[in-house]
């Protein structure tokens, strides 16, 4: 396995003390030439493993802002959540998940599938993008808001959740499909190295940590194939957003602050 926070710069867990698959989304280039400005908005997988000096890390090296919290209400009370109103950092929950009930065999069935291979992912993220518009919209709206900057947005494992927005955004910024692919399937190799910090939810589902390594995989394809239905249904993951709600205005914004100036 390639090792990957040796040769990708923008990846911080080494940085910040207890971070899970944290990385800038800065420096991916536009279809247009623009650039995503660095330092200015984050991807994260677990934040509340960080430990006080990663805190500190997050505030004083990496002036964050803000963090938008894509967990639902059941992992805030199982894992808890980071103090970061003691660090001066602003905290946004926009739920994705959890509204679904589901016995615990249910559960334990649906990651087995998830270990073996027997679940489209990219169909998955169809679904989550119909059933969860709303904290799609609220993360895009704030994220497009150059007062929140820098700004983090995570969820568990930073791949699903994370990811679908990671792709909403960069997508929306003018990245091309083929880049946000492969920024997607970094999360499998990023995960890796984590696995036993998913010990409660291989404990609840009885499963081993051979089976949870393989959950935690990534391919690129799963990505493009959302990518394809956002522009056969929506016309693109812009049409997506402002189908939600999100006006033209913080679209504008988002570029505004984000990307550097024409051909910088």
């Amino acid at each position: 396995m390639t090792n990957t926070q040796s040769v990708n710069p923008r990846v911080l867990d080494a940085v910040v003390e207890g971070a899970v698959n944290l990385r800038d989304l800065g420096g991916y280039r536009t279809r247009d030439g623009r650039v995503v400005r660095h330092g200015r908005i984050y991807r994260s997988g677990m934040m509340h493993t960080i430990t006080p000096a990663g805190l500190t890390t997050l505030r004083d090296v990496l002036g964050i802002h803000t963090v938008v919290d894509l967990r639902n209400a059941a992992e805030l009370e199982a894992d808890g959540l980071s103090p970061f109103a003691d660090y001066g950092i602003a905290w946004c929950n926009a739920p994705i998940g959890g509204d679904t009930v589901m016995t615990p065999e249910e559960r334990k069935e649906r990651y087995e599938a998830y270990s073996d291979g027997r679940v489209d992912w990219s169909e998955s993220y169809m679904n989550m993008s119909i059933r969860s518009a709303a904290s799609f919209r609220t993360l895009f709206e704030v994220a497009a808001d150059a007062a929140s900057a820098p700004l983090v947005f995570h969820c568990a494992g930073g791949r699903d959740r994370t990811g679908i927005s990671a792709a909403l955004l960069l997508s929306t910024l003018g990245v091309d499909d083929e880049t946000i692919a492969l920024d997607y399937a970094l999360t499998g190799d990023l995960l890796q190295p984590h696995v036993d910090r998913f010990g409660r939810q291989m404990e609840a589902l009885r499963m081993t940590r051979e089976s949870w390594a393989k959950v935690l995989e990534t391919s690129a394809d799963s990505m493009r194939r959302f990518l394809s239905y956002l522009r056969e249904e929506h016309g693109g993951a812009e049409g997506y957003l402002r189908q939600t709600g999100v006006p033209d205005s913080c679209l504008a914004g988002a570029r505004e602050h984000l990307l550097s100036p024409s051909g910088g």
